[in-house]
Formats: structure tokens, C-alpha cells, sequence
């Protein structure tokens, strides 16, 4: 069986292995690409991206292989921002782009990000914020040196994320299926506002749950990227019987 690739990059404080547990869960036609940025998992040793445009210079030499047929990217919060600026850098270089985009847990790019400055904070207020969040385990926050371990991935993920400023440019024509919870209280715009950044379709979806609904409901979310991801495949397969 032709399996299509599913990109799946990194939440902030995340990797993206977290992932693999829904390997299971997909169907057999789809292929779950963890795909790691430096200084993390098994790229620890690396030095780590504090910056948008560094982030994305990696993951596109981490994704290029991918591009030479059908695939589709899934990225939640921090991720979904890179999915966005990644696909641009895609465009620019003339990479085939995705079928699909999965945006999840994120403000349309050209949002300002509420929290712009949370990486300037002291460590326990900092901690505070990210256990705010949600969606990482207490365990980390219960021993110090596997805190202290994690913190400067955390830190520079939000100074990513804090220092972002969107340039305006030409939509991307791919199909985005943006998904959010409905009591994400880091959300302060509308989920809407994604399809300003598409001249394709732009489906929204909200689920019960917080900014990590993605765990809560991940049942229904990996529903969801199934029933879509099988639609890309018929219509895949459609376009190259016409």
C-alpha cells in the first residue's frame, strides 16, 4: 500500500515524537513523520533555533526528501506557525507543497501573540505559564534536573514564538484545516482569520478542551486527520486518472 507522509513538526517545549503514540490510531496509508529540529530528542547536542527564520532553514533540510510527492503537515501551536513559514520557504525554493496543512492551537500569523514576552520571565513564573498551558507532564516539573534539563528548549522555543513579526505576502494555495479548542484562553483572535492565508479552502473545526485539546480529544483529532487525510488520497488519485 502507497502511503502519503504526515509531517508532524514540534509544539513549544515539545518534540515532535510525542506523535508516534497515535501511529495506531492513523490508518495504514499514512505515514507519521516525526520530524525533530536541533537540540532536541535526538538532535540534543545541536544548537537550538531561538529564531523563526533559523527554525525554518532547519526544518526545510529536514523535509526536502519529502516533497517530491503527496504529503501533508500537521503542526499545534508553535508548530503551526513553522508549518506556516515552512510551507512559504517551500514556495520560494519551488518545493512541491502539501496537499493539506493542519493548524492547530494557533492564532493566524499575522495575529500579535499575547504573550510575546513570557521567555523574559524569572524561572518559576515562567514555569507557571507553561504549566498554564497545559499539556506537559507534571513529572518534569517534580525533578529539578530533568527541569533544569528541558527549560533552555522551553525558553527558546518561546523566544521563537515571543519575537516573531509576520511579513505580509501572497496566500498559499493549499488546502488548511484549522483546529482549535474552545477554551484556549492563549487564543485572541479568530480562527477565521486563517483563510486570509489561503487562496484554497480553509476548513475550521473546534473541539472541547484548552490549548491542549489535541490530548483531550485525541480520539476525535486523529478521526479528523484520518476522514481528511483519506479525502487528499481519492482526489490524489482522481488527478492522475484525468
Amino acid at each position: 500500500m502507497n502511503q502519503i507522509p504526515l509531517l508532524f513538526l514540534p509544539y513549544a517545549g515539545g518534540s515532535a515524537q510525542v506523535y508516534k503514540k497515535w501511529v495506531k490510531a492513523l490508518h495504514p496509508s499514512i505515514l507519521p513523520i516525526p520530524i525533530e529540529m536541533a537540540g532536541r530528542g535526538s538532535r540534543m547536542g545541536e544548537p537550538l533555533c531561538e529564531e523563526v527564520s533559523l527554525a525554518v532553514k532547519d526544518l526545510l533540510y529536514a523535509t526536502r526528501k519529502y516533497t517530491s510527492g503527496p504529503y501533508a503537515i500537521f503542526g499545534h501551536s508553535m508548530g503551526s506557525l513553522l508549518a506556516y513559514e515552512l510551507m512559504r520557504s517551500m514556495r520560494d525554493e519551488g518545493l512541491r507543497l502539501p496537499t493539506a496543512a493542519f493548524l492547530s492551537g494557533r492564532d493566524a500569523p499575522h495575529r500579535i501573540d499575547s504573550n510575546r514576552e513570557t521567555y523574559l520571565l524569572p524561572d518559576e513564573s515562567f514555569i507557571a505559564e507553561v504549566k498554564g498551558l497545559g499539556g506537559t507532564s507534571n513529572e518534569l516539573f517534580q525533578h529539578r534536573e530533568l527541569l533544569n534539563l528541558f527549560m533552555p528548549i522551553m525558553r527558546a522555543d518561546f523566544k521563537l514564538v515571543g519575537t516573531y513579526q509576520h511579513v505580509p505576502g501572497e496566500p498559499l494555495p493549499i488546502h488548511m484545516i484549522v483546529m482549535n479548542g474552545i477554551n484556549d484562553t492563549s487564543l485572541c483572535g479568530e480562527s477565521i482569520e486563517w483563510k486570509a492565508h489561503t487562496s484554497h479552502t480553509c476548513e475550521i473545526v473546534h473541539f472541547e478542551g484548552g490549548h491542549f485539546f489535541i490530548q483531550e480529544q485525541e480520539e476525535k483529532v486523529v478521526t479528523l486527520i484520518n476522514e481528511k487525510m483519506m479525502e487528499m488520497m481519492k482526489d490524489s488519485l482522481l488527478a492522475q486518472r484525468y
